[in-house]
């Protein structure tokens, strides 16, 4: 009898043990599982959708994924702006430094500037450093090709902020999803509205001894797709540049400036305040209707002014259907006199 109980007293262990090791297999496999998938679902989104909406606050959608936005750091009064915002009570002038408001604002930057030199002495630096032998150098001068200043867009980060020392530079906004592909854009009126819009500027054009066209799309899409829209983008807007100087076809630029055309890519948008800052500049946006134009320019200087901005989101959407027109003025090499 003792020994049934001494057998029994085991396998109540036994059991028990068991049961134990069960459930804590149960909670190391099943738990974990559960709050992953939790988690990756709450990243979930959908572009199409306000980031209001759907993602939390500091995020929006990239790519279907609610991403934490980068919170700009602040300049104070003196401190250069062009990468970060300026504090509360002051504003970034055409120097790129941060001043009070109301203070009188700076000229606008000139060939002759020495921050728009410095930005083309940098140009100039980095060009040289991407050629990769003498051979280069003497078949095509001191000069990047067009190809050759692709690839320093996409792998030197600072070549956007210098490209923001430029005055002359215009920003071409788009529609969600335009120019489609195989299909005709845009329409006629359209055309003509934009074409006169660029006209304007035909000048800086003209003269520039580069023309960067830097093509953006709204993380809406796959990267591939997006990339694709954004150099829909950019042939659009050479084709209205062609038009705007009088061009009836590509092979009628002649001697005019190189142009270098590049879709940046959809993964890296652009925060508001980085973009009213170093891309937007002076001159009036250029959207498809006059009506969206004001409403942009509006936009902006409601940012400038650091008053809240209404749709925040959807606006940061469209700053990211855009395609940079940036003429650089000056050739990086002193003139011999």
């Amino acid at each position: 009898m003792a020994i049934d109980r001494v057998s029994a007293t085991l396998i109540a262990l036994t059991a028990g043990v068991w049961a134990m090791v069960l459930f804590v297999a149960w909670a190391v496999v099943s738990v974990p599982t559960a709050a992953v998938d939790d988690a990756s679902d709450a990243q979930q989104c959908d572009p199409r959708r306000p980031d209001e909406e759907q993602c939390p606050d500091g995020h929006w959608c990239v790519h279907g994924r609610c991403t934490p936005r980068e919170e700009p750091q602040v300049a104070q009064r003196g401190e250069q702006c062009r990468d970060c915002p300026c504090d509360v009570g002051l504003q970034c002038g055409a120097d790129l430094r941060c001043r009070p408001r109301g203070e009188p604002e700076a000229p606008a930057p000139t060939c002759g500037d020495p921050a728009v030199e410095a930005a083309v002495s940098r140009l100039t630096q980095a060009c040289l450093q991407r050629r990769t032998s003498v051979q280069d150098r003497v078949e095509s001068g001191e000069g990047c090709s067009a190809d050759e200043w692709r690839a320093l867009l996409a792998n030197d980060d600072e070549m956007n902020s210098l490209l923001a020392a430029f005055p002359d530079r215009l920003a071409v906004y788009f529609p969600s999803g335009e120019p489609r592909a195989r299909q005709p854009w845009p329409d006629p009126a359209t055309r003509a509205h934009m074409v006169g819009e660029l006209a304007r500027h035909a000048k800086a054009l003209r003269e520039a001894k580069m023309l960067f066209v830097i093509g953006r799309s709204s993380p809406d899409g796959n990267p591939t797709d997006d990339h694709a829209l954004a150099l829909r983008r950019i042939n659009a807007v050479e084709r209205l540049i062609d038009q705007a100087l009088g061009r009836d076809k590509p092979s009628e630029r002649g001697e005019g400036p190189m142009l270098i055309g590049w879709g940046a890519p959809s993964d890296r948008p652009v925060a508001l305040e980085a973009f009213v800052r170093n891309y937007a500049g002076t001159q009036t946006p250029i959207a498809t209707t006059r009506e969206a134009s004001e409403h942009l320019a509006a936009a902006f200087a409601a940012v400038r002014a650091g008053e809240p901005i209404p749709n925040r989101r959807t606006l940061e959407r469209d700053i990211n259907r855009v395609v940079l027109v940036i003429p650089v003025p000056c050739a990086g090499t002193k003139e011999k006199r």
